[in-house]
């Protein structure tokens, strides 16, 4: 009867099983510019999963260091600096604690590593092409010497692939071929020997030919009254330009000046400290091993809180529809002023003409005893004066009547 249970039971408890390492990594030393390969098994039910961690930190498939084979192999090439740290390999499945081991990578100083290049130069041969020329060694510098690398990359590209050519010790130069037209290069160089590489030689980048960046795209945004932020495109494809030069000068004050050189992958730059509301011109030039590109240039004012375009015109909607309505309430009303002012002048125009022609057929009324009606009648001719003009429009005026026979009038 227990057997029978026993029987019953074993599936279930051999259905899951923690973590077990079959093989696990070592602490070891190794030379900068070598390299080594960890290695981690692990069985249980189910199959565990494997993760390293460096220094605590995740380490990613497909990052550097490299791992593969299903995450069981760790390899670090051309070892550096910063690959000496605390690496742990970490079994997990569905039992509740993971199974893990740590180790420690540690890089030896060996006095048998060959010293660093000296004297690396790069020049451009053609379009497709650089030529690499660096020192030969000493003799006991050299001795050792099995080979040397040189290291390309095209510049302003981090994730780009790195090309790598392989040379022989009795070799100081080395000429690279199918590059990309008027694109910049940044190289290096390392000696190896059977122990390992030395450390890098110092980094130099070249141009191959093909001409100069286009004139860069820009634009400015005005901070302040004392400050201006510049931010610019960057080229579509990296490696045709190594940098930017931004220049800016005050047009009234020219003594004021400044000049900034920055690598081909930064696009702003803020100016700060400037005269408060001047006018400034700012220039930008983007630059490779063939030369500058067409300088482009606009005048910035400080006075205004907008941002130029690439046309160089600055604009600020927002003040400039705050600032418009007052005006333009203003011009209303100055319309409707002149509007009134002309419908009260006729008013008045015409009442008095009005007034005056009554009084004068009044005022011949009266004149008619004394007057021989046979004699013909005189002409009547109103004159009025400026002033009467001006006083018209506040209190009435007296008609001031002339009658004047036509005949005796001289013009």
């Amino acid at each position: 009867m227990k057997l029978r249970c026993f029987l019953l039971l074993l599936p279930g408890l051999i259905s899951s099983a923690p973590p077990e390492f079959v093989q696990w990594p070592q602490s070891s030393s190794r030379p900068a510019g070598g390299s080594v390969v960890f290695s981690c098994t692990a069985q249980g039910v189910p199959e565990p999963h494997l993760i390293w961690l460096k220094n605590g930190k995740l380490l990613a498939p497909g990052a550097t260091p490299k791992l593969t084979n299903n995450n069981t192999t760790l390899a670090i090439t051309r070892i550096a600096p910063e690959d000496e740290a605390i690496y742990q390999c970490i079994a997990e499945n569905s039992a509740p604690a993971p199974t893990r081991r740590a180790l420690r990578l540690a890089i030896s100083q060996s006095d048998e590593l060959p010293e660093a290049p000296a004297g690396l130069r790069a020049s451009p041969l053609s379009s497709s092409g650089l030529r690499l020329t660096w020192e030969q060694q000493s003799e006991r510098a050299s001795q050792n010497v099995i080979g040397y690398v040189l290291h390309i990359r095209m510049l302003g590209e981090p994730d780009s692939k790195e090309l790598q050519e392989a040379v022989s010790k009795t070799t100081f130069q080395h000429e690279f071929s199918n590059l990309e037209a008027a694109t910049t290069y940044s190289i290096y160089l390392k000696a190896y020997s059977a122990l390992g590489a030395s450390q890098q030689s110092g980094t130099v980048t070249a141009t191959t030919l093909g001409g100069v960046p286009s004139s860069p795209s820009f634009y400015t945004k005005v901070l302040n009254q004392t400050a201006i932020q510049v931010y610019w495109e960057l080229p579509s494809k990296p490696g045709k330009v190594e940098g930017f030069r931004l220049v800016y000068r005050g047009v009234s004050h020219p003594d004021v000046q400044g000049q900034e050189t920055f690598p081909g992958h930064i696009n702003t730059h803020s100016i700060s400290h400037l005269e408060p509301a001047a006018v400034y011109e700012i220039q930008l030039v983007a630059f490779n091993g063939n030369g500058d590109s067409p300088a482009n240039r606009r005048l910035v004012s400080l006075e205004e809180g907008g941002s130029s375009g690439a046309g160089g015109q600055s604009c600020n909607c927002d003040q400039s529809a705050d600032g418009s309505m007052p005006g333009l309430l203003i011009g209303i009303h100055t319309g409707l002023a002149c509007i009134l002012f002309c419908l009260l002048f006729l008013m008045f125009g015409y009442r008095h003409s009005f007034l005056c022609r009554k009084s004068s057929s009044w005022e011949a009324g009266g004149l008619s005893g004394s007057v021989d009606p046979r004699a013909p009648k005189p002409e009547s001719i109103e004159l009025m004066t400026q002033r009467n003009l001006s006083a018209m429009l506040t209190q009435p005026a007296p008609c001031a009547v002339l009658d004047v026979d036509v005949q005796d009038a001289s013009y």
